[in-house]
């Protein structure tokens, strides 16, 4: 048996394409000889940038790890179910992007993979591999999707076997690859790998022909092909005017095409997917097939071109009967449109639609209320959720996938009343942990190479290792994660001026903090550096952001015996706290301002009170004053949008008995885009029309819902670390309530009965959790701890 401790697994790559190449498709292929079944088979695979394997000719598994290149990680496969004795095939594609976007850094294009029995290597990544540039993917000269995604594809069908099979290996394009010198030996991957089991097929609800433009970039020339419409049996084969399209296939004859270039379909997906591009055809002859992803029709079209950004790529099927999916890239939305050129003779759509890419993760949390709009909202908010955890947290499926803190925050909070998996949270802070930077700040997105960074949400991360500490109690994780943290704390302590936090100063800083006007750091008296005190800037969001980072990390700090530090980070609250109260308040209008400076324009927004709430700088007349503002909707402040609402409902719900408006309010704001016909929260109130027609119908940040219909519906907190004590206090104005939610230890489920001014609680609990309840307000039922069959205990009353 060889030992694995001195031997490493080389790394390959192509042997004729040059260092600096980019947006190249590889093709690997390896015979693999089996004597006897029997055992455990696995396939330990890594690359830089993604991949797709078949054993056999059978689809096994795709994609990389998010991760940096000095820190590969594998992915582990399990082969059992398809070995076979005798001969076996292992192709591997390797995709290579090789530019910087927001979730993936560069490093050297190459392959590694292990094949493993019953924990024996016994097939390792070598010369023996045979390897080509891909036949049927245009490598290097495909457009740029967007600067936080990757290319275009261009795939061009050939007759015959696919290339996965024997029949090709004596193509002379295969070599043998180049070996390449790096002792750097992956690790596993911290996330499991995404389910791929389910395909959605698309609904034809939209058909006709098409004359074709003259642009030669695929995305403008669908955005700008003249339609004109079509009934369907003006159109398809084997339709009559009394026949319903429903699904299924279509065909295409290039008779029908009236001199027209060509013919345009818009798939409907029935829902918000994001997934790999699935195409299953028949066609008499060659033919381009022109596809584009999008979430709404409000053009009449699919957005296949917006401000720059590109959503079209290129299929150009062969003679035959063909199937496609496009691994390497994960698309979103729930409309394909599907241009067709260059048709002689018949093209047979058997299938346009996604294979669905999942997180395996159980949803445990349940929120069932008399309020048949509110429990849509709780679903949809977990829809919006899954849409958007894959490798890591993502902000958006369909436009960007990358992985901000602040929206990861409100993820994060949201997800722990759902899902009981505590493991994904940790991989995405982890990623963001080591962006951190000599400035104490992390980087904009990870993994990402990045000259900017947002302040603010380097002070959302620091909450979030805290929020995560609370509701799952890792102490492994924060004795590791607090030297960093600490070292952060240090870097922004250095830079106090009179204990208020100067905004860094620099190209690379961008200073938002809210899609809201005057926040979003593209203010030009910002730009000219006209909001400054003695040639200083100070924020307001950015210092109360830095406060509740340091009171929740004293918290933290005190949970886990580091009583020093946590003196530390009470003495830092006290000192800063009236500094800045005092630096930011305008005695005139009786709230906080968000800039100071001689030349600042006075600005004044619900994010700042609802931040400077959060703090507790204010004494309780004031607190109360600009809750009662923040609920009311003062004109003065500048509203808050969906991204931020987290703080300013958290600011209002320091006093329960605003419950009620509360409710009202995330009810007005999230349930008009149900009533639009929405399958995901959107970015922004304004849909796709946001952002210069480039805004988001699925986006992380807006999931929130699912966060206070948990922590303050049911109104379960943890108070103690992962649910050792638990606070129930119900403040939304509902007849009754049903749910659970997962903790650490199992579920708590309960049942709340308004009775007047008063609520019964029937709870079951797993043992070791201490529920805390006010008795002015809730009378306990019955409580049974689940792990003691059906000994009923009493419910701890404050």
């Amino acid at each position: 048996m060889t030992d694995e401790k001195t031997v490493h697994t080389s790394w390959i790559w192509l042997d004729r394409i040059p260092d600096q190449a980019i947006n190249y498709y590889a093709d690997f292929y390896r015979v693999i000889h089996v004597g006897h079944l029997g055992g455990l088979w696995s396939l330990r695979i890594s690359v830089d940038s993604n991949f797709a394997a078949w054993l056999n000719g059978a689809y096994i598994g795709s994609g990389q790890y998010s991760d940096f290149p000095d820190d590969r990680t594998f992915s582990t496969i399990d082969l059992t179910p398809l070995i076979q004795q005798g001969q076996n095939e292992l192709a591997i594609q390797v995709y290579y992007c090789g530019v910087d976007n927001s979730s993936y850094i560069p490093g050297g294009a190459g392959l590694w993979y292990e094949l493993d029995k019953d924990g024996e290597v016994v097939v390792r990544s070598d010369s023996q591999t045979m390897s080509r540039l891909s036949k049927q993917y245009t490598s290097e000269t495909t457009t740029r999707m967007t600067p936080q995604r990757g290319f275009t594809f261009h795939y061009a069908a050939l007759p015959g076997p696919t290339w996965q099979m024997p029949e090709h290996v004596c193509d002379e394009a295969w070599t043998a690859p180049q070996v390449i010198t790096c002792n750097q030996q992956p690790r596993p991957r911290p996330v499991k790998m995404l389910d791929t089991s389910e395909s959605v097929a698309g609904v034809v609800v939209a058909q006709g022909l098409l004359q074709r433009g003259s642009s030669k970039n695929v995305s403008v020339q669908m955005q700008r092909d003249f339609l004109s419409a079509r009934h369907p049996w003006e159109l398809f084969e084997n339709q009559s005017p009394t026949s319903k399209l429903v699904s299924g296939s279509v065909t295409l004859v290039s008779d029908r095409l009236e001199g027209s270039d060509g013919f345009y379909l818009v798939y409907d997906l029935g829902r918000e997917v994001c997934g790999f591009l699935n195409l299953c055809l028949s066609a008499s002859d060659s033919c381009v097939i022109d596809t584009s992803v999008g979430e709404h029709l409000d053009d009449l079209r699919v957005r296949s071109s917006v401000g720059g950004r590109c959503f079209a790529s290129r299929y150009v099927a062969c003679e035959g009967k063909q199937s496609f999916t496009h691994w390497h890239h994960r698309y979103a939305g729930r409309y394909i449109q599907v241009h067709i050129t260059g048709l002689r003779g018949e093209l047979r759509l058997e299938r346009v639609g996604l294979v669905a890419a999942k997180y395996s993760v159980e949803e445990v949390g349940r929120f069932e209320s008399p309020d048949s709009l509110a429990n849509n909202v709780w679903r949809t908010s977990i829809q919006t959720l899954r849409l958007c955890m894959y490798e890591h947290y993502e902000d958006c499926p369909w436009r960007e996938q990358a992985l901000y803190a602040n929206d990861m925050r409100n993820q994060m909070l949201s997800g722990f009343y759902v899902f009981g998996d505590h493991n994904f949270p940790r991989a995405s802070l982890e990623l963001l942990r080591k962006s951190i930077g000599i400035d104490g700040y992390t980087t904009l997105c990870a993994p990402m190479r990045s000259a900017y960074t947002i302040p603010g949400f380097t002070m959302a991360w620091l909450l979030s290792v805290c929020d995560y500490y609370l509701f799952g109690g890792d102490d492994g994780y924060i004795h590791q994660v607090l030297p960093d943290i600490k070292r952060m704390m240090g870097c922004f302590q250095s830079t106090l001026v009179n204990d208020a936090l100067p905004c860094p100063r620099g190209d690379g800083y961008w200073h938002f903090y809210d899609w809201a006007s005057g926040l979003d750091g593209s203010d030009p008296a910002e730009a000219n550096g006209l909001n400054l005190v003695e040639g200083i800037r100070f924020d307001a969001p950015l210092n109360a952001l830095w406060l509740m980072a340091v009171r929740a990390v004293g918290k933290v700090s005190e949970y886990i015996g580091d009583h020093t530090y946590a003196a530390e980070c009470r003495s830092l609250v006290e000192n800063s706290a009236a500094a800045i109260h005092n630096l930011f308040f305008d005695n005139a209008e009786g709230c906080y301002r968000t800039y100071v400076g001689d030349s600042a324009s006075p600005h004044f927004a619900e994010l700042t009170q609802a931040l400077m709430l959060l703090t507790g700088t204010g004494d309780k007349a004031l607190s109360n004053s600009l809750r009662q503002r923040l609920i009311s909707g003062d004109h003065l402040l500048v509203t808050t949008t969906l991204s931020q609402s987290l703080y300013k409902y958290e600011a209002v719900l320091q006093d329960p008995a605003l419950g009620p408006a509360v409710w009202s309010a995330i009810m007005d704001r999230w349930s008009p885009m149900l009533l639009k016909g929405a399958s995901s929260f959107w970015e922004t109130e304004q849909g796709g029309w946001d952002f210069h027609h480039a805004g988001s119908l699925c986006h992380g940040w807006s999931a929130i819902p699912a966060y206070f219909f948990g922590a303050y519906g049911l109104g379960i907190k943890p108070i103690e670390p992962g649910y050792r004590r638990v606070l129930v206090n119900p403040v939304f104005d509902l007849e009754h309530l049903r749910g659970c939610i997962p903790t650490p230890m199992g579920e708590i489920a309960l049942q709340l009965n308004r009775e007047g001014e008063r609520w019964s609680l029937q709870i079951s609990h797993p043992e070791g959790i201490d529920v805390v309840v006010d008795p002015e307000r809730i009378s306990v039922v019955s409580a049974e701890t689940l792990d003691r069959g059906h000994d009923q205990t009493q419910a701890t009353q404050a």
